[in-house]
């Protein structure tokens, strides 16, 4: 049996298989330029000012941490929505001193005095703190 390529065949090869490798080694290397690396949701939002404790929230009904840390004193905490859900942050003990409300891509803003110790951030909308919208808040 023997093998042989016409010149049309090439032709067809340089036409239609030579743009289909192009196309494929470019797909494969964007989805892998986007791997590595630690993704996270404060990428796009810059960093506090120095002594806010930052909250980001979602509509996966979870906090971005699961612990934040602060200097015991009057503490401020900047609370923002990465969705639309609405979602609210308390302090365990302490729901009358603050109550952050956010929706629609909001950000909200509050402070308030803890000493040191442990303390609990919460949603209080129904379900959402089962969901795992509790977070630990350590007031050095």
């Amino acid at each position: 049996m023997s093998l042989s390529l016409s010149m049309d065949n090439l032709y067809v090869m340089d036409k239609y298989v030579k743009p289909l490798i192009f196309l494929f080694i470019s797909t494969a290397i964007l989805l892998s330029s986007g791997c590595g690396g630690e993704a996270t949701t404060q990428s796009s939002t810059p960093e506090p000012a120095d002594g806010v404790v930052r909250v980001i929230a979602d509509d996966t009904q979870k906090f971005n941490k699961d612990r934040y840390t602060a200097t015991a004193g009057v503490i401020e905490i900047e609370y923002i929505l990465n969705g639309f859900q609405a979602h609210n942050l308390l302090v365990e003990g302490y729901e009358d001193e603050m109550v952050l409300e956010v929706e629609n891509a909001e950000t909200a803003t509050g402070s308030i005095s803890l000493e040191p110790g442990r303390y609990i951030l919460y949603c209080d909308i129904a379900g959402h703190r089962e969901s795992g919208m509790e977070a630990q808040l350590l007031v050095e």
